[in-house]
């Protein structure tokens, strides 16, 4: 392990990092930022600036994206989305807007239903195939169509990939550009973020952690087709770039982006939801968090913006994150 930061700060993160490492030899990197205090810690202690997937801490991005865009006045926040394509796809009564998807207001599953099954026995850790295999750009499209045909809009939230992927698809169309170029000139390089992508290379520096099941049993890379909703590898120290901003550190206009991405716009369960970021009641203000997973890597973030601390795990395994970040943040 490998420790960065205030002394105050290392005592109470090497105790909560021990017990997050338990026994596993999987690689793990977290990070907190507590006002000007920055710590680090890693196993193996190399792994401080490994990347890692980050599954649907993703969705914070393309979402917080959105807020960027709608502050620029690029795009309608309820405008539907099909207007955003400049053509109709078969709802069954309304498009949703783009507010709606970004709000998990879509009506859409979470994943295809053709690959319910699949997805479900790679995350109980009981295959360790790729849910994705055989599924192209064209039969993920034909997935799509009849899950809109079927989606119910404007409900109460409904947790959705396809519904968020949908959103940075048309972000993409309506910016004329590939999603992962828009996502890195509009969001990622304006914050100094450098090793956050959706690439899996084979060799280093940028190799992403091998994530492990349940079992210790190698899984293979997210490789899906809705690469804006859980496809991103990044570090702790990107994570934490990306973070900052909510408290001001960053350009104006990306700053107001973020903001704007973690205004409440809808209630899901117990937590209030603005643009993907999920927001619940914290002792020094209010808490902006994601969680996120692939088959067996395991992500959070959180961020305090009126207490100026945030905290972000990345496991190559599924480890107790949760309670990680809620001992860090003292709630």
């Amino acid at each position: 392990m490998r420790l960065q930061g205030e002394s105050q700060t290392n005592e109470r993160l090497d105790v909560s990092f021990e017990k997050l490492k338990g026994a596993s030899s999987a690689p793990l990197a977290v990070g907190v930022q507590d006002g000007a205090r920055l710590c680090f810690a890693a196993f193996p202690d190399h792994e401080i600036d490994r990347r890692f997937e980050i599954g649907s801490v993703t969705k914070v991005f393309t979402d917080s994206l959105l807020g960027v865009m709608v502050e620029a006045g690029d795009v309608d926040p309820e405008a539907p989305v099909d207007h955003l394509f400049g053509k109709a796809l078969p709802w069954p009564v309304r498009p949703p807007t783009l507010v709606e998807l970004a709000s998990h207001r879509s009506g859409l599953p979470n994943t295809p239903k053709p690959l319910f099954w699949r997805e479900s026995l790679a995350a109980l850790s009981l295959s360790v195939k790729d849910p994705w295999r055989g599924v192209d750009a064209a039969k993920y499209r034909a997935m799509l169509m009849a899950a809109v045909k079927q989606a119910r809009v404007g409900e109460a939230p409904r947790y959705s990939s396809m519904g968020v992927s949908l959103l940075g698809d048309a972000l993409a169309h309506a910016a004329g550009m590939d999603f992962a170029d828009l996502l890195d000139q509009r969001l990622l390089r304006p914050l100094g973020i450098r090793r956050t992508d959706f690439l899996r290379p084979e060799e280093e520096p940028d190799l992403v952690a091998i994530s492990v099941n349940d079992w210790d049993r190698p899984v293979p890379y997210l490789r899906d087709q809705m690469a804006p909703a859980g496809m991103l590898a990044s570090t702790v120290e990107d994570q934490l770039r990306f973070l900052r901003a909510a408290w001001g550190e960053g350009p104006d206009e990306i700053v107001k982006g973020v903001l704007r991405a973690q205004t409440p716009v809808a209630q899901m369960g117990a937590v209030a939801i603005g643009y993907c970021w999920l927001l619940a009641p914290h002792k020094d203000g209010e808490a902006a968090f994601h969680n996120g997973g692939t088959w067996g890597s395991q992500a959070e973030v959180v961020v305090v913006k009126d207490r100026r601390i945030a905290v972000a795990a990345l496991s190559a395994k599924r480890r107790h994150t949760d309670e990680f970040v809620s001992e860090m943040l003292g709630a």
